[in-house]
């Protein structure tokens, strides 16, 4: 049989279930026994040992959380009992000096780019990000949007004045309407 579980970096505080597992079940990982005190579905993490309110949860070896309750070892981290955390950020700078290749041999050949209107040159480009836990989505977001209003593919201001929906309330006040006018 496959592992049940798994523990990204040495330094994290709990595992990841890969694959449904049920409440009571003893999972042994790494020379520990775990017992489930419920259902863990499969992605989900459960944490390793019993901790407190304020506690640090560690996952990829950094802070990715801070507990809201207290919690018992194989219980399921929910967003009940974790609030998102991070540690902080720290600038290291670097000396990199920069190199511009040898071009040469490419001096007569073409590529499948496009003309900018200063006269360089450029290529599509496809950025492709994956996020492993559900709190960094809105992390991406924000990249995404600071690529598109950067990289020129947001909605431009335009088409932003030329939208005029409006959603009213129907007096029920249970459903809603589209109006364009």
């Amino acid at each position: 049989m496959g592992n049940l579980v798994l523990k990204i970096h040495k330094d994290d505080n709990v595992l990841v279930a890969l694959q449904s597992l049920p409440a009571g079940a003893t999972i042994s990982h790494d020379g520990k026994e775990y017992t489930l005190v419920e259902v863990i579905p499969a992605k989900h993490k459960f944490f390793m040992r019993d901790m407190q309110k304020g506690e640090h949860i560690t996952m990829y070896g950094v802070t990715v959380g801070k507990l809201q309750t207290p919690v018992r070892a194989g219980e399921r981290m929910t967003t009940d009992n974790t609030k998102h955390q991070a540690d902080p950020f720290v600038y290291r700078p670097s000396n990199y000096q920069w190199q511009a290749p040898d071009v040469s041999k490419f001096k007569d050949r073409k590529f499948m780019g496009y003309h900018r209107p200063d006269g360089r040159v450029g290529t599509a480009n496809y950025w492709l990000f994956m996020p492993t836990v559900f709190c960094e989505n809105r992390n991406l977001d924000v990249i995404r949007e600071a690529l598109h209003n950067e990289l020129g593919y947001a909605v431009t201001d335009k088409y932003k004045k030329e939208n005029t929906c409006f959603i009213k309330s129907i007096p029920t006040g249970k459903r809603y309407q589209r109006n364009n006018d």
